[in-house]
């Protein structure tokens, strides 16, 4: 057969049979420089090299397979809260193989939340689906040490700390060379399958891309992290990134993290946390799905809270912090952040919580117990978040009584003279 004049010219497969005869095998279409990810049963192009130039494969191509030919997978969880007697999963809240984030303002406990999780994934409680089963997680931390703090952390969270890697560059030509992506992508990845990790954590984020990369251009940084996100597909891990919030950006979560827009189109779910106030008018730690592309919005938020810790060293006690998960309740890190940023959002409300509220309490000789007052404003149409900013609004103080069980707190309506 003569030469092809056009060498890269694409032409259907019969006139290039494959070597095994009849239909065309994997290795067969791989020979021929297909790219790109498993390819169909029977490829419609093929490349025809010229005789003699058998060497010369194509660097680019286009496969076209049937819907019918793609494997379905359903998702598995690696962190279900799912109680008993519920739909098997509806409360599945970061998703596995995939990118995760973990975001809020600065000292939430965000690196002590990745620790925890860490944690209850090396003892194999997790409630999820590696429930049972201890795994390995590597931990990348750019900006804590882990002599001083991140180990004493694990240890205070009760990690095995044997299944937690501390991962580090080795690279002759780069004295200090630290991990960066996309650059070391497919040894990290490799590298983690090898472990049989269950978990990458990267705190944060943004440290970890090329210094070449800007951070604030999605195309970039779809680029940088693309490539991890299919690793961590491929090599069965999960990555957990911690972000944190800028101080604009409105009510919505996912507009306050930092960087670029293309967080928000990477990620599966995001993690937000934030600071409120309990019933008693205490500052309160919470924490909420705020994105979740594979399972139900709207599950129930968390309080949390950041216990202090000591643990015992050769060289004497180290004091730490440690992430303890707490009930449920029903203010999420969106309805926080309203608050916030009263009253540009949710002014009209906060307006007629304050009338109604300087009015219930005025009745009642000017002061009352915020659990009653919430209380009866539910029944008059205002929500708790509501009732704070009015609170706020109307610079009342908050006085605790009692203890335990018995503690409570009173609103007050300010003195007179406080008011000028």
């Amino acid at each position: 057969m003569a030469a092809h004049p056009h060498p890269r010219r694409q032409r259907p497969l019969p006139h290039l049979p494959p070597a095994s005869g009849g239909r065309m095998t994997e290795p067969d279409i791989w020979a021929q420089g297909w790219e790109g990810g498993a390819p169909p049963d029977e490829p419609r192009l093929a490349v025809v090299p010229p005789q003699g130039q058998l060497d010369i494969v194509p660097k680019r191509g286009l496969l076209f397979r049937p819907a019918s030919g793609i494997r379905i997978r359903p998702v598995r969880w690696l962190w279900d809260t799912t109680p008993d007697g519920a739909t098997p999963t509806s409360h599945g809240r970061i998703p596995m193989h995939s990118l995760a984030l973990a975001a809020g303002g600065p000292g939430l406990g965000k690196s002590q939340f990745a620790v925890w999780l860490t944690a209850q994934i090396t003892l194999g409680q997790l409630p999820g689906e590696l429930y049972g089963q201890p795994r390995p997680v590597v931990y990348a931390a750019a900006e804590d040490s882990w002599a001083y703090t991140i180990a004493p952390r694990l240890m205070a969270a009760g990690a095995d700390m044997d299944l937690v890697f501390h991962v580090t560059v080795v690279d002759d030509g780069q004295l200090h060379a630290r991990l960066s992506l996309p650059i070391d992508t497919t040894r990290l990845a490799e590298e983690a399958e090898t472990h049989s990790v269950a978990l990458l954590v990267m705190d944060p984020l943004l440290s970890y891309l090329d210094k070449t990369v800007n951070d604030y251009r999605a195309a970039e940084v779809r680029q940088a992290l693309e490539p991890l996100v299919a690793a961590a597909d491929k090599h069965r891990f999960t990555i957990l990134g911690l972000a944190h919030f800028t101080k604009a950006g409105g009510t919505d979560p996912l507009a306050r993290v930092a960087g670029s827009g293309a967080f928000g189109q990477l990620i599966r779910c995001l993690i937000a946390f934030a600071r409120d106030e309990d019933e008693q008018g205490e500052d309160r730690f919470v924490m909420s799905l705020e994105k979740n592309n594979l399972g139900r919005l709207g599950l129930p938020s968390h309080q949390y809270v950041i216990q202090s810790a000591t643990i015992d060293t050769p060289e004497g006690p180290s004091y730490v912090s440690r992430f303890v998960l707490g009930p449920e309740v029903t203010t999420s890190v969106r309805d926080v952040m309203r608050a916030e940023v009263e009253p540009d959002v949710g002014r009209e409300e906060t307006n007629d919580a304050a009338v109604w509220l300087r009015g219930y309490l005025t009745d009642l000789g000017g002061e009352a117990d915020s659990k009653e007052i919430k209380e009866h404003a539910r029944g008059a149409g205002f929500s708790g978040s509501a009732m704070d900013r009015a609170k706020r609004r109307l610079k009342l103080t908050s006085t605790n009584t009692g203890f335990g069980k018995e503690k409570r707190a009173i609103w007050a309506l300010p003195a007179p003279s406080d008011t000028r």
